[in-house]
């Protein structure tokens, strides 16, 4: 062949395993090789059958491949489909590349083709073409827009509905990325929904989207867009589905404002094997329930939101729509936040076309409010009726009667209360229906038919009093009100006898007392008195125009009520004054006002108020004056006088009481003191003895002759140096030595410690408190009693500790120092003791205290300021 090719049998290895035929020709188209492909694509069994014939003998149009030999020796390469014939003489579409062979020189040597059956290829293209004109059809068929975008957002594809919509052909919106006469806003919309679905490859769904068509008119689509994937999973295009949804969120808006307007909520339930399913609610379920209709689901089912006592009605009502009947019932429902609400639920069940049930539609409506005002109407009719009964006025309701001119001639009884029956000595039966003046020609005669009148043109209520003669059934006073009505009166009648008795009562009390009454019009300047008020100040008329409340005082006093005025005004309280008034008779005398402030809202309108004459009073109140004064005077010495005196006894009391108990005890040890002596009469100890309880006797009435020795109009007790602890020594070794037990002291104040007080005071003081401690300790053991003291520069604070059985403060420490309080009665002592010490150290300027558990002792505290030389 002439090749001259470096490696031969690599170049053949590589030509016989192609796929694809391979031929290599002379110049003139003479083959000279062929590969195995070629053989058989060709029909041929071997190379042989093949090789030094020309190409154009393997092709249906011999011309055509002159004329492709001669484009490759021209231009070096040719590139195209052609058809081709096989050995038995079948034709076939192959798909050719030719391109010329040159050597090194340059000088084209050989021409090489490389064929391709497009047999399944144009078949595979027809039946795309087929299924894509099959698809298109049935894609031009449904009225829904369909469209397919690339990631430019550019149109590649649209359906009919698509283009129709937009009002151009299919192939006007192919290549573009929106209408030219859409909203800005709306493209910009349509390509954010079209970015995240290549970015994210999830499903766009968006329920409105606006669109302006080319009429100017605004459509609503409802649109869904999903990803297309190519081979390899990129995703390589969307495609879309649009739908005109304008006429339906119309009506969709239309239903919203009829629901909004009625208060109604509208569903649709679905049956199923008898079972009542809800599928779908307005949005105003939530607004009546506080539920959605997914809650309403997972709470089980609408049953579980009424009310248990309602249920029954309402399966009832299920059942019938079961049987295709259409109704309304009433119930409650328990909201999502616990209020109970009433709704009327109407309901209408769909049949399908072979009339079966298939589905409810239903509307629901709040009537809570409804439902409310029907029981308050229920109760203010029952309250109306039980008032009308137990009404304590006559009550009728009277009804106009016209002629045929329209003038009224009458009134007809409609209604009375039985009190107006008691009042006619009628029954309620008798007057229905009956004119007025029919029954009561008098009506007539005494004006009150043209009152009536008068009411009902004017619409001007009227209120009269009036007196009924005896030779009636209920004669007496009366009051009555004429109100008017849509289509009459209502006339309350009041029996006032008894009030009007009161009137001529008080009227009759008011001239005895001197008492008026007055109305004070502030915003018209008027004072209005009553019949007495206009007979104390002497007034031709009971109107006094032009006036305020200085109109009751005299020129000395008019600055002062009218200052009282205005602090009433600013207060809101009731002024009492006394002052002079000039009768209109010219005379001055004293009177008596009290007015109170009458205000609407937060303004003052006025006064009410009353007016007593008590000049009379007044001359008395003068002339008892001075013998008052006299009285108090002679009342203050005699006060001075007894508060000495007293005084004076409270101390002779306290003498007595001293003398009594501080002299028992040395006078007791001297009686026992000389009857031991008489027995023993050398015994030198008890002599000591007796000399000691004598020399303590001697200072005990020195002591109490202090007492006896105070002025009458001594403020405080004499003072004097007191050693605090010889003087409780002293009583120590008194008390030791009358007690027939054993007695432990032990006394911890300091020798030299003296007090600016009165001696008989601490040493009574003292010896109450050792005696009790000795007292009330149990016989049958040792009395341990211990004094220590605190000082500050201010206090001496002595303590006396004894082991006795102490004392329940919570029960006995509010009573422990009162008169005549003893813990134990079968101890011997009369309870003044504690009340008598706390008294003295009082009187010192000092305190008591005790401290005390039972079974633990006691522990007294007396504190004494610390006064001292």
């Amino acid at each position: 062949m002439g090749l001259e090719l470096t490696d031969q049998r690599l170049i053949n290895t590589i030509l016989d395993q192609s796929q694809n035929a391979i031929a290599i020709s002379d110049l003139e188209g003479n083959l000279q090789y062929v590969n195995p492909a070629f053989v058989s694509l060709w029909g041929y069994h071997y190379p042989e059958e093949i090789l030094g014939k020309n190409a154009s003998e393997f092709t249906e149009d011999k011309e055509k491949t002159k004329l492709i030999l001669s484009e490759i020796l021209s231009k070096s390469q040719w590139t195209g489909d052609l058809c081709a014939k096989r050995k038995d003489g079948s034709t076939f579409d192959i798909a050719v590349t030719a391109y010329c062979s040159k050597d090194k020189r340059g000088i084209t040597t050989h021409l090489l083709a490389n064929f391709s059956d497009q047999t399944k290829t144009k078949e595979l293209e027809q039946y795309a073409k087929d299924k894509d004109i099959y698809f298109s059809q049935i894609l031009d068929s449904i009225t829904d827009l369909v469209f397919c975008k690339d990631k430019n957002f550019q149109v590649t594809y649209v359906n009919k509905a698509c283009a129709d919509f937009y009002g151009v052909t299919k192939q006007d919106l192919i290549g573009i990325k929106d209408v030219t006469y859409n909203e800005e806003e709306y493209t910009k919309a349509y390509h954010s929904e079209d970015k995240k679905v290549f970015e994210t490859g999830e499903t766009s769904y968006v329920r409105k989207e606006p669109n302006l068509g080319p009429d100017g008119v605004i459509r609503i689509l409802e649109t869904v867009k999903n990803p297309i994937h190519d081979t390899n999973g990129n995703i390589k295009e969307i495609v879309g589905v649009s739908r005109d949804i304008t006429e339906t969120q119309i009506l969709e808006d239309r239903l919203q404002l009829i629901t909004e307007m009625t208060s109604d909520y509208i569903y649709t339930a679905k049956i199923v094997d008898g079972e009542i399913i809800a599928e779908w609610s307005s949005k105003e379920l939530n607004t009546t329930s506080g539920y959605s209709i997914e809650e309403i689901g997972k709470l089980g089912g609408w049953f579980n939101v009424i009310l248990k006592e309602d249920i029954p009605n309402l399966e009832e009502r299920m059942a019938k729509i079961l049987k295709g009947e259409t109704g309304v019932v009433e119930y409650r429902i328990r909201t999502k936040s616990g209020k109970i609400k009433w709704l009327r639920d109407y309901t209408r069940p769909i049949r399908d076309e072979a009339g079966n049930l298939i589905s409810i539609i239903g509307a629901a409506k709040d009537i809570t409010t409804e439902k409310e005002t029907e029981l308050k109407y229920l109760l203010s009719s029952q309250r109306y009726q039980a008032a009308m009964n137990s009404a304590l006025e006559a009550i009728y309701f009277l009804e106009t009667l016209k002629n045929e001119e329209g003038d009224i001639i009458d009134f007809i009884i409609s209604d009375v209360n039985k009190k107006a029956e008691e009042q006619l000595g009628m029954k309620k039966e008798e007057l229905l229906g009956k004119g007025i003046c029919q029954l009561f020609p008098i009506n007539r005669e005494n004006g009150f038919f043209e009152d009536y009148k008068k009411v009902v043109e004017s619409k001007i209520p009227i209120e009269q009093e009036f007196q009924v003669p005896g030779n009636f059934v209920a004669p007496g006073y009366y009051f009555h009100q004429v109100i008017p009505t849509n289509d009459g009166i209502v006339i309350q009648t009041r029996d006032i006898s008894d009030r009007k008795r009161m009137e001529e009562l008080l009227l009759r009390t008011n001239r005895l007392a001197k008492v008026g009454s007055f109305d004070y019009d502030l915003s018209h300047n008027k004072i209005t008195l009553s019949q007495v008020a206009t007979e104390i100040l002497v007034q031709t008329s009971k109107d006094i125009d032009h006036v305020d409340l200085r109109f009751f005082g005299t020129e000395k006093f008019g600055p002062i009520l009218k200052q009282k005025e205005m602090h009433s005004i600013e207060t809101k309280e009731t002024f009492d004054l006394e002052c002079l008034v000039c009768a209109g008779s010219g005379h001055e005398f004293w009177i008596r006002i009290i007015a109170t402030p009458k205000f609407s809202e937060t303004n003052c309108i006025g006064f009410y108020g009353a007016i007593q004459n008590i000049h009379d009073e007044k001359l008395v109140q003068d002339s008892l004056l001075d013998k008052e004064t006299l009285l108090l005077a002679k009342n203050r010495e005699l006060e001075s006088l007894f508060q000495v005196t007293n005084k004076q006894n409270e101390r002779l009391k306290e003498y007595t009481y001293i003398t009594s108990h501080n002299l028992r005890a040395p006078i007791a040890n001297l009686i026992s003191l000389t009857a031991m002596l008489k027995e023993n009469p050398s015994n030198s100890e008890i002599l000591g003895l007796i000399e000691s309880s004598s020399f303590q006797l001697d200072q005990i009435i020195r002591n109490l002759n202090e007492l006896l020795n105070i002025e009458k109009d001594s403020k405080e007790l004499p003072k004097s140096k007191i050693p605090v602890k010889e003087s409780i020594d002293a009583q120590i070794l008194l008390l030791k030595n009358g007690a027939n037990r054993e007695i432990e002291f032990t006394n911890n104040l300091p020798e030299g410690m003296n007090l600016l007080g009165f001696q008989a005071y601490f040493d009574s003081i003292i010896n109450n408190i050792l005696t009790n401690a000795i007292k009330y300790t149990s016989a049958d053991k040792i009395c341990k009693i211990t004094i220590t003291y605190e000082e500050t520069k201010e206090f001496l604070k002595i303590a006396i500790q004894d082991n006795g059985p102490g004392i329940d403060i919570v029960r006995h420490g509010h009573k422990l120092f009162k008169m005549n309080f003893r813990l134990r009665q079968d101890i011997e002592g009369k309870g003044m003791g504690l009340f008598l010490a706390k008294h003295q150290i009082e009187s010192m300027k000092g305190s008591i205290e005790v401290s005390s558990e039972l079974g633990k002792g006691s522990i007294f505290f007396l504190t004494f300021p610390k006064e001292l030389f």
